[in-house]
């Protein structure tokens, strides 16, 4: 007899399949990513209109485990929230989209990762209110690196571990894992094979906002009271979401699709500027 489980999860991705099912991939807290196999899901009831998943929308969910290189078998799924407000603006759909992508890309099936789901979550109701986009945005980005196990160190050198200039230009490297300091950047660079191919000048105050920022929400547990940042922190948001995007290319090996639809707006304009001083255009 097969074991019914059940979890809650939200929806990442749907793809449909035949004319009734669809292929969904759920975030859950207690195991990591779930791929399924919904059959009948989009079928119209009489007098209805066809119905499937809500992307980014939370369900509560009935499953049996799947065999070795197939889909888990969805029986039963309701919604708890559906996060309709998401489309009351194209910018919070550009930012529920791209927390969808950037999930995926960095969690593993059937890997568990109950503060990734929280943070997740957290990130999504925020975008449905419309606040503090920016902020979320990069919240989110820092909880899906630390969950990954790539977040670099913002607050002292990636090579020796000494305290970083509070001024001027601290040169980032993705392989190094963070910011270096101009001794270990002047070894790195005698080295025959250094691993200074990709890198970018970041202001040191960039590197200590975000520093502050992972600290903060690190010593939150369960993310209670969300970080404040003042006025002249959150003017740096754009450069410092667009750091951590060029960290995230070195480790994926190429660019989240959601990014170009940032075309002409600040976060891209910055993200772009970086790329051009790494010599990546």
């Amino acid at each position: 007899m097969a074991k019914y489980l059940h979890t809650e999860g939200v929806c990442l991705r749907r793809i449909e399949y035949s004319n009734t099912s669809q292929v969904a991939s759920f975030l859950t807290p207690d195991a990591g990513r779930l791929s399924f196999m919904a059959k009948g899901v989009t079928r119209a009831p009489k007098k209805g209109v066809r119905t499937g998943f809500d992307l980014l929308g939370r369900y509560e969910l009935t499953y049996t485990a799947r065999r070795s290189g197939s889909l888990h078998n969805l029986t039963h799924r309701w919604m708890r929230e559906s996060f309709h407000d998401l489309r009351a603006a194209l910018q919070r759909m550009l930012c529920a989209y791209y927390a969808a992508e950037l999930v995926l890309n960095f969690t593993m099936e059937e890997d568990p990762c109950p503060s990734l789901y929280e943070s997740l979550l957290r990130a999504v109701r925020a975008f449905a209110s419309g606040k503090a986009l920016g902020l979320n945005v990069l919240l989110l980005e820092l909880a899906a690196l630390r969950e990954h196990g790539s977040c670099p160190t913002f607050d002292a050198c990636a090579e020796c571990k000494r305290k970083l200039p509070a001024r001027g230009a601290v040169l980032f490297s993705p392989q190094a894992g963070g910011p270096l300091c101009k001794a270990c950047e002047n070894e790195l660079r005698s080295q025959p094979h250094a691993r200074l191919s990709r890198t970018t000048a970041v202001s040191a105050q960039v590197l200590k906002a975000l520093a502050a920022l992972n600290a903060d929400v690190e010593a939150r547990p369960g993310g209670e009271g969300r970080p404040t940042m003042p006025s002249r922190t959150a003017e740096g948001f754009p450069t410092m979401s667009a750091v951590l995007r060029f960290h995230m290319r070195d480790l994926l090996g190429k660019e989240l699709s959601m990014w170009k639809y940032f075309e002409r707006r600040t976060v891209s304009r910055s993200l772009a500027r970086l790329r051009r001083q790494a010599g990546l255009v």
